[in-house]
């Protein structure tokens, strides 16, 4: 490629970025391709105001203008934050015949459309239709499983997997904008015999289920050990009859006072602070998750069950609640002993997903070269 590709990637600013994942990522891409010399990427954004916070306002450009100002088109368009129908990719398309128009899809598609099929969610946030103009697919590593699924929801073959990016920009923001908090370095001391589960409870993919059977099998195994088992995103769960008749008969509800407690979403750094800092994990088809570079980075006890992370934090395979719970009985005892072992490993894995990472770049490039045939 001889000639600068100005890129587009979607993103809408009414989304917070840390209740997101996906608002993130487009961040981190945005500055990968901004990285490489050949590629000018902007923000191609809705909502109601730019965050000038996180990004330069310079490299916004506003989806509405873009639609009816010629003046300024696009190489190619990453749809992230928000999609287009086939009716605004064939205007994108006339505005300049040789763009491309990619999806790049940063959930488990599979799972949402199973999970909406078969529960009838109503919710103007339901999964993607079937989009038949777009030049090619992209799926994050840990979904290349559904690259079959996505050939054939969408009727194309091309459907490719591309790198999975991180940095700690969000992470470190969050410390810069709590003052009182100065001890980037020591957060894995805080409430350090206490379990916290993040988990967003929308579905199968992600939820606090297994991770409560890991505190309960620890409790009946180690009594009175832990402080605390506290479940985020977790309010609407109150309101399950299934889920409070299992919660009721618990050990680590019936025999422990004020020890399992249900929150809402809260910021990430405020639950290590205020509640609890062993990290306690459980995903199906979902095995890479910013939470856990997070945690990782914060030298936090991760345990977790990624195949894509087996050698780092303490994993834990499928669904084996006995394994998990004996791991917890590690990290309460030898943890805090070994943190500079731990920390020296992670940064391994934090630089693998690093969007500064020059294999990532380079993998990025051939992407988009081998799109239009470069």
């Amino acid at each position: 490629m001889n000639k600068i590709f100005n890129i587009g990637i979607t993103i809408n600013f009414d989304i917070n970025f840390y209740s997101n994942g996906l608002q993130q990522n487009v961040v981190f891409l945005f500055n990968l391709l901004n990285e490489i010399d050949t590629f000018n990427a902007f923000y191609l954004w809705e909502g109601k105001e730019i965050n000038q916070e996180i990004v330069d306002k310079n490299k916004c450009i506003e989806y509405r203008d873009f639609l009816i100002n010629d003046s300024f088109d696009f190489d190619l368009i990453i749809m992230m934050g928000f999609t287009f129908d086939d009716k605004v990719i064939t205007k994108v398309k006339e505005k300049n015949q040789r763009a491309k128009v990619v999806l790049l899809q940063c959930g488990n598609q599979f799972i949402e459309n199973m999970t909406y099929s078969l529960f009838d969610l109503k919710s103007n946030l339901s999964p993607l239709k079937s989009l038949k103009k777009i030049d090619q697919i992209w799926l994050l590593p840990h979904y290349k499983k559904n690259i079959s699924y996505m050939k054939t929801f969408f009727k194309t073959d091309n459907v490719i997997s591309v790198p999975y990016i991180w940095n700690s920009f969000f992470i470190d923001l969050q410390i810069r904008k709590n003052s009182n908090i100065n001890y980037k370095n020591k957060f894995y001391t805080l409430n350090n015999k206490s379990i916290s589960i993040l988990e967003p409870n929308l579905n199968n993919s992600k939820n606090c289920f297994l991770p409560i059977f890991i505190a309960e099998s620890f409790e009946q195994k180690f009594p009175n050990i832990l402080q605390s088992c506290n479940i985020f995103c977790g309010s609407h769960l109150a309101k399950n009859d299934y889920f409070m008749k299992t919660v009721l008969d618990l050990d680590i509800y019936r025999k422990r006072k004020d020890f399992l407690k249900i929150y809402g979403r809260l910021a990430f750094l405020e639950i290590i602070k205020n509640h609890g800092s062993i990290i306690v994990s459980h995903q199906q088809d979902n095995a890479l998750n910013y939470l856990y570079l997070e945690a990782l980075y914060l030298n936090l006890p991760l345990l977790h069950n990624s195949t894509f992370l087996k050698e780092y934090g303490y994993y834990y395979p499928e669904n084996e609640i006995a394994i998990a719970r004996d791991k917890i009985d590690f990290i309460l005892n030898q943890h805090l002993d070994n943190i500079g072992k731990y920390n020296k490993k992670n940064r391994i894995i934090l630089d693998k997903y690093s969007y500064k990472n020059k294999v990532n770049q380079n993998n990025y490039y051939k992407i988009i070269s081998l799109l239009f045939n470069e």
